[in-house]
């Protein structure tokens, strides 16, 4: 099977364009698991004649036109606003009807069945789908419910079977919206049950009170954890959005901007002078925008609860919008802790898992929201089962690493004087101060962003485990078992052969695809590969080469 990584880009914070100097694949590496999809004639052969067919709850026929006219409403807004002196609404009541018709179609047409050894959906009005799923494959059934489902006491209920989840389309994907609430403990109960039998450890009180809510507690969101929401962007991306809604509405914006507090405050800051004036307005708008960070967060991951049990994690956080995930402990292949600079200054971090099946992306499936490192680390330790990965000292990779973490931590400074050094031949005298003031406050800032880089760097070999750290404004420390790697490639840049490193990238189908050691001693990339996965350099030894050669990459001698 060929590495994801092989002929890519390897993860990391390294930019600089690369060649890929040799690749080596795991031998025995499974193929991805995949949910069938099938048409009727073919999914009539799993039909449980014995089960009965079950519809959706009634109530979804007020849920769904609610959700689709409320993502309908800035289309209505801006539609009323254009045609305020209208004397007829004929397009908003079209649209209306049409999202109601849809409903009544979506209910009238999907139809589930939970056989003795087959899960089946119909679903689809014009064009007919029929989704299988066996049940020996499901791994998670997972909840979902916004301010509407709750309000109706219905749920969404989704179905995962592990690999296959990240690359199925909507169409593909057994997914129930919605049913009654009542219902969804059950249905879950039911189609776990498979799951519970694998856990060897579940006592007979254990299986009577198998339900998501039940297992042992091993973390709870605390108010206390908001305070790391303004040392995000996720204000800044909130405030922006508002910002664009308000400057394409014209008159809000210019409304907002001439508010008595506004100009007040805009007015004492330039009275200040430069710099303090900008540095006075970027402070404004990071409290701005601190205070809808606290806000997106506590909604985001208000009620957020982590809770084991047995072969199962379960993951449940949204005020809003409620979720709750399974996450099965047969697909963890390690976690990754993310560690941005802006966070551990405060103490601060996040914790995220490497499975398979799991969705790309920053926030997928996330273990542990922004909370003090300790609980990060608390939590990394209960779910691996061993502190060692969590705590172990990392080696230091060779000055040549340091070297260039500096030399690329400066790029940005000579960018950010350079455009200094431009305003100030355009401005003349009068912006002799930002020479003054911000090229020497930028290149503070950037060798401490190196120093930091430096900091982090390093790695660990484990038995069958793989830790590896790197990185500064995203700085993350990554634990991945030996196990989940299924094949490793080493490249090199021009600028690291100069300097005798090289970044070696572990290939996994869990989480990202790809971790990376960046800049270890050339001599030594292979070596770590050989160390984790025995006998993946056995293909460059040949009885017929002279003792001594090396292999195409580095540090793998033959014979």
């Amino acid at each position: 099977m060929t590495a994801p990584g092989a002929g890519g880009r390897p993860d990391g914070d390294d930019d600089e364009g690369r060649s890929p100097v040799d690749t080596a694949t795991a031998p025995e590496a499974g193929p991805a698991e995949e949910v069938l999809a099938a048409d009727e004639p073919a999914a009539a052969e799993k039909v449980d004649p014995e089960a009965p067919w079950e519809r959706l709850s009634w109530r979804m026929l007020l849920v769904y036109p609610l959700g689709m006219l409320t993502r309908l409403l800035p289309l209505f807004l801006v539609s009323l606003w254009l045609g305020s002196n209208r004397s007829n609404y004929w397009f908003e009541i079209v649209i209306v009807s049409m999202v109601i018709l849809g409903g009544v179609l979506r209910w009238l047409s999907t139809s589930y069945q939970v056989g003795r050894t087959h899960i089946i959906l119909r679903k689809g009005f014009f064009s007919r789908q029929v989704v299988t799923v066996a049940r020996q494959r499901i791994r998670s059934v997972d909840t979902e419910s916004d301010l509407f489902h709750r309000v109706l006491r219905v749920s969404i209920v989704e179905v995962g079977t592990g690999r296959a989840d990240s690359g199925k389309s909507d169409a593909e994907r057994f997914r129930l919206d919605a049913i009654d609430t009542a219902l969804v403990e059950p249905l879950r109960d039911e189609l776990l049950k498979h799951r519970r039998a694998l856990d060897p450890s579940l006592s007979e009180e254990d299986e009577v009170q198998w339900g998501s809510k039940y297992g042992e507690d091993i973390a709870q969101w605390k108010v206390t954890w908001a305070r790391f929401a303004p040392f995000s962007f996720i204000g800044f991306g909130v405030l922006f959005s508002l910002w664009l809604i308000t400057w394409q509405m014209g008159d809000m914006h210019d409304r907002i901007m001439d508010l008595a507090v506004v100009e007040g405050t805009i007015a004492w800051l330039d009275s200040l002078g430069q710099p303090w004036a900008f540095v006075g307005k970027g402070v404004a708008i990071w409290a701005v925008a601190g205070v809808l960070a606290v806000i997106t967060y506590a909604i985001r991951y208000g009620k957020y609860a982590l809770t084991d049990h047995g072969q199962l994690l379960y993951v449940q956080n949204g005020v809003l919008r409620r979720k709750h995930q399974a996450l099965d402990k047969a697909r963890l292949r390690g976690v990754e802790m993310r560690l941005p600079v802006y966070l551990r200054m405060l103490g601060g971090g996040r914790l995220e898992p490497i499975m398979t099946g799991t969705k790309k992306g920053a926030t997928a499936s996330t273990l542990l929201p922004q909370a003090p490192i300790k609980d990060v680390r608390r939590v990394a330790i209960r779910i691996l089962g061993d502190p060692t990965p969590v705590t172990v000292p990392l080696r230091r990779h060779p000055w040549k690493a340091a070297r260039r973490r500096i030399t690329r931590g400066l790029l940005p400074f000579w960018i950010v004087a350079g455009l200094i050094v431009l305003v100030r031949i355009d401005s003349g005298p009068s912006a002799d101060i930002w020479v003054e003031w911000g090229i020497p406050a930028a290149l503070v800032l950037f060798l401490l962003l190196a120093a930091d880089r430096i900091r982090m760097l390093g790695h660990a070999l484990l038995p069958g485990m793989l830790v590896t750290s790197h990185g500064s404004w995203t700085a993350k420390r990554t634990i991945l078992e030996a196990d989940g790697i299924i094949g490793w490639t080493v490249t090199q840049s021009v600028f690291q052969r100069s300097a005798g490193v090289a970044t070696v990238a572990a290939a996994t189908p869990a989480g990202n695809g790809v971790y990376s050691v960046m800049d270890i001693d050339a001599d030594e990339a292979w070596a770590l590969a050989e160390a984790l996965t025995p006998g993946i350099t056995d293909v460059w030894h040949h009885d017929a080469d002279p003792g001594g050669r090396v292999s195409p990459s580095l540090g793998v001698r033959r014979g």
